[in-house]
């Protein structure tokens, strides 16, 4: 039956426009003589065939329907033909079709539920509402089906009423009165009532409502609206109080305000100030100078020069410093703060909750330096050098001292390792005492041993020498470039748009399979990107890249500056390649092949997900060329690769060094000495240097 109207609608529409060429929809609407449904069912359907076009009005509203081949004026309507453009203006025609339909606020199926409709209507137009029982009961109808029902506004207790009826405005108070309600479900329970949903919206502007935390909604005369009321009246009056001020130190006991009520808005006004042990609200806003010093001298005793105008905790941390300024200032331990903190030997203040001091005091106790050490020998760490110093002896003897149970360690600066042992000066000062007697026992020992053996010293046993082992560099003349086989290998895989894993150790000219690869990518009219894991690198290869290729053909992009970003090889960091890859990956639409430099970072456990995700995002046309160091691992990057770029990649090894690489470890008396021996050495002139150093830093003691 619906086809069957639709096909009618078509047909009559079809045949008005060959007498008239243009209808408006109004027109169309009323001389095709069809329900509202037919019409948009025809609509829909020659739209689809292309079979009209579609016009609208520029100056006024109204919607045009025109002729396939009408020929469509230069001004006055915007006319459209295409199947897609008509698709697009298809909602607005229908809602502005359903305009036309008689009775829109209460569509009626037929006549008979007209005539109910109104009968209920009439009803209702007292604005009382009624519920299902009492309309039968008043109307005679005894069949109200649901359909006739929907065109009634229905209350959340099941009566019915007409929209925004008296009825229904003093339903609502009661409703919102019995308890707070949410807002979304009134808007929702409500929605047919336009002006109830307006009050809604403007708030409390008009009809006495009262909005709760949460989005609840109640009346003013409610028990929860007169306790807001209440609330508000006093925090109107903390508003008051807090601004008539005239100093910002204060406590709540000395206003009488609320305590509740002030809690919502203290972090708003005020930030927490305690002063030995006493705990003040401080105003944020400003304040002359004048009175906050003079305030501050009644607190804490102390007199500040004043500023002209500024508010009292920043006043406060001009005149302070935090722990970790004190820890820096002072060149001192938190546990050494702490002890002169719990000693009285550094007044503290907490602003906000943390720990500040004064800064004065501080000055003056840096100035002051024989002052701190006296105040800190009894709680001071010391390590070994420091410790010997004290005591006049060298590291190696008070690691004898230690060894020998004279002296006990008070712990380790490593937990973790139990290494680099600390001592309490109070230990340091009572060894002291028997020091000399322990220093002459070693020297009988050492002399008797000395006599024994037919020698007046200690022997000492010299390191080993070993002549270094020299080669003759050949001459610069008799050099000639040429490609060793991995490299040759490197090339051909790379020409034939592999992408390459290059294994070689350090020196033996991975760079060189970089360099020709840009000069292939370079002439072929590609581009490509060179990345590496430091600023510092990149702008060593951006260097020698622009010695080799030119200034025009070689950019750099790092986090700091940017040059030339349009060359055909860019050198850049792993992380801005990775930023590309994520963020602007139109930037890579010409590169051609990325090629990732210490490409065993991949291992790393700090920066390893950098290459890795540059790795996974990067552009599936790029090719990769990594180049790394002899790993063990080269494999399982190589097939992890291909897993998740899902090409081949070459694995290219080389493992013989071309350069030889030489350690030698030498004294500064010129001796050659194994390694072990070379990091003792080193390790004992440290601490000799450290011991020197404190020695003069601390001679006053």
């Amino acid at each position: 039956m619906a086809n069957s109207k639709t096909k009618l609608a078509k047909d009559l529409l079809l045949d008005l426009l060959k007498g008239n060429e243009i209808l408006s929809l109004e027109a169309a609407y009323s001389q095709c003589n069809c329900d509202i449904d037919a019409l948009a069912g025809a609509l829909c359907s020659l739209i689809e065939k292309e079979e009209i076009s579609i016009g609208r009005h520029k100056t006024r509203a109204g919607w045009l329907i025109g002729n396939k081949e009408i020929n469509t004026p230069a001004g006055g309507a915007t006319w459209h033909s295409g199947r897609g453009q008509m698709r697009n203006s298809l909602p607005k025609i229908l809602k502005e079709l359903k305009k036309y339909s008689p009775c829109p606020d209460f569509p009626s199926q037929n006549r008979l539920d007209d005539v109910q409709v109104k009968s209920i209507i009439e009803l209702l137009s007292d604005g009382q509402p009624r519920s299902r029982q009492q309309i039968i009961a008043a109307t005679g109808i005894e069949n109200i089906t649901a359909h006739i029902c929907q065109q009634f506004a229905r209350l959340p207790d099941g009566r019915y009423t007409l929209p925004d009826s008296s009825g229904a405005r003093e339903y609502f108070f009661e409703y919102i009165k019995e308890k707070p309600r949410r807002l979304a479900d009134l808007l929702r329970l409500f929605r047919k009532h336009k002006n109830i949903r307006s009050l809604l919206a403007t708030g409390e502007s008009q009809g006495h409502l009262i909005r709760l935390p949460h989005a609840l909604i109640t009346t003013s005369d409610s028990p929860e609206g007169r306790t807001e009321l209440e609330r508000r009246r006093q925090l109107k009056l903390c508003h008051e109080t807090l601004n008539c001020l005239a100093s910002p130190f204060f406590t709540l006991k000395e206003l009488g305000i609320n305590q509740g009520v002030f809690h919502n808005i203290a972090d708003k006004y005020t930030v927490t100030v305690i002063f030995d042990g006493k705990e003040y609200l401080c105003l944020r806003r400003e304040f002359p100078g004048d009175i906050i010093a003079e305030q501050l001298v009644d607190i804490t005793g102390r007199y500040f020069v004043p500023p002209d105008k500024i508010s009292a905790p920043a006043f406060l941390k001009t005149l302070s410093m935090g722990e970790k300024e004190a820890l820096n200032f002072l060149d001192i331990s938190e546990d050494i703060l702490n002890h002169l903190i719990q000693t009285n030997s550094i007044e503290v203040f907490f602003l906000d909750g943390k720990r500040r001091m004064w800064r004065k005091d501080i000055e003056q106790l840096r100035m002051n330096n024989t002052l701190l050490r006296n105040l800190t020998k009894e709680h001071e760490k010391l390590k070994i050098p420091r410790a010997a110093v004290l005591l006049g002896v060298t590291t190696g003897q008070l690691k004898r001292l230690v060894n020998e149970g004279k002296l006990d360690p008070a712990g380790y600066y490593d937990k973790d390792l139990k290494s680099g042992h600390f001592f309490k000066r109070r230990d340091i000062e009572e060894l002291q005492k028997s020091l000399p007697e322990i220093l002459s026992s070693w020297n009988s020992i050492e002399k008797n041993s000395a006599d024994n053996s037919g020698h007046h010293g200690i022997k000492k046993y010299p390191a080993k020498k070993r002549p270094l082992r020299r080669e003759k560099p050949t001459p610069d003349n008799e050099r000639q470039l040429h490609l060793d086989r991995f490299q040759i290998e490197a090339v051909e895989a790379l020409r034939a748009g592999h992408s390459v894993l290059l294994s070689a150790p350090t020196g033996n000219g991975k760079t060189l399979v970089a360099e020709i690869l840009a000069r292939d990518l370079m002439a072929a009219g590609s581009g490509m990107v060179y990345t590496s894991p430091l600023k510092a690198l990149s702008n060593q290869k951006y260097r020698d890249f622009k010695e080799t290729f030119g200034l025009d053909y070689v950019g750099l992009v790092t986090g700091d500056i940017s040059v030339n970003p349009g060359a055909p090889l860019l050198i850049m960091t792993t992380e801005i390649f990775r930023n590309w890859c994520l963020g602007e990956p139109e930037q890579l639409k010409k590169t051609t092949y990325v090629v990732f430099d210490e490409i065993h970072y991949l291992d790393d456990s700090e920066r390893g997900t950098t290459w890795e995700e540059s790795i996974l995002f990067a552009p599936q046309h790029i090719k990769l060329l990594g180049l790394s160091a002899t790993v063990p691992n080269i494999e399982e990057i190589a097939e992890w690769i291909s897993s998740v770029r899902r090409e081949k990649v070459t694995i290219i090894e080389e493992k013989k060094r071309q350069v030889p690489l030489k350690i030698n470890w030498v004294t500064p008396n010129g001796q050659i000495v194994e390694e072990n021996e070379a990091k003792q050495e080193v390790d004992e002139l440290a601490e000799y240097l450290k011991a020197f150093h404190n020695r003069r830093h601390w001679a006053e003691e």
